[in-house]
């Protein structure tokens, strides 16, 4: 079976469920990558860093843009973590174009999944880190809840508070993050999730993902805008968006009670 830190395409699904006076589900698939970053950097997968025209992944596009591995690693070093190895699961731009409304920075090492990056990135060009983790950062089990504070504002129809509650399986085969959103009446307002199949990265696996999806960046950005106006058909409070918080990083090490 295909292990996520050996190079992967995952085709998953995203899913959206939106709880209150107006419940709503939204999915659509999606075909995601699992980049190992030392191999990615150094050229050893069939995708290269700021190579291709269908399917590409550049550098300028995640972290602070001057490099995978460096950018990580100053996050993970205070943590004690800096000698995991990192997978990045995300979505390349299509044909020019690139929209990834969160990427997953997995760090691992013989232990188990330790810490988890989410990578979030919001329709007005604006980007929030949450960094999720036990606080003695023991491995993050498939059953674990983690949470944090909601900090980033990302859809004009819901405000920016509450928490979100994380959960992540990184295992053989397979990849999946479920991100619940709870209101500060703590009861659940949004539930999303992505998950879905890992199969081997090769050139033939790449060859066929990128001519069967070459818009599928276009694509989500056209779903995410089409569900926005059903939304607001159905009248649901629009929410003008804030200005950015100067807190762009923040950290999720709440557990939360498995029987909650």
């Amino acid at each position: 079976m295909t292990d996520l830190w050996d190079g992967a395409l995952i085709s998953g699904r995203v899913w959206h469920a939106r709880r209150g006076a107006v419940s709503r589900d939204f999915r659509y698939e999606v075909t995601s990558l699992a980049l190992p970053l030392a191999a990615f950097e150094e050229g050893a997968l069939c995708l290269r860093p700021d190579t291709g025209r269908i399917w590409q992944v550049r550098q300028r596009d995640f972290g602070d843009g001057t490099g995978f591995r460096s950018f990580i690693a100053g996050l993970l070093d205070p943590l004690g973590l800096a000698h995991c190895d990192v997978v990045l699961v995300t979505t390349p731009r299509t044909s020019g174009y690139g929209f990834n409304p969160v990427s997953f920075w997995l760090a691992r090492d013989e232990g188990g999944l330790r810490a988890v990056l989410a990578e979030v990135s919001n329709t007005f060009g604006e980007r929030h880190l949450y960094l999720v983790h036990h606080p003695d950062c023991r491995p993050i089990d498939r059953s674990d809840r983690i949470a944090g504070q909601k900090l980033f504002h990302v859809s004009p129809f819901l405000p920016r508070n509450g928490h979100y509650v994380f959960r992540f399986d990184a295992g053989t085969g397979r990849f999946g993050a479920w991100v619940d959103w709870i209101g500060e009446d703590g009861s659940t307002k949004l539930q999303t999730a992505q998950s879905g199949p890992a199969r081997a990265l090769d050139a033939a696996s790449l060859r066929r993902a990128r001519w069967r999806h070459p818009l599928q960046s276009q694509r989500v950005m056209a779903l995410i805008h089409w569900q926005a106006l059903k939304l607001a058909l159905r009248r649901v409070r629009f929410i003008s968006k804030p200005e950015q918080l100067a807190r762009k990083k923040s950290e999720a090490t709440d557990k939360v009670p498995r029987d909650v």
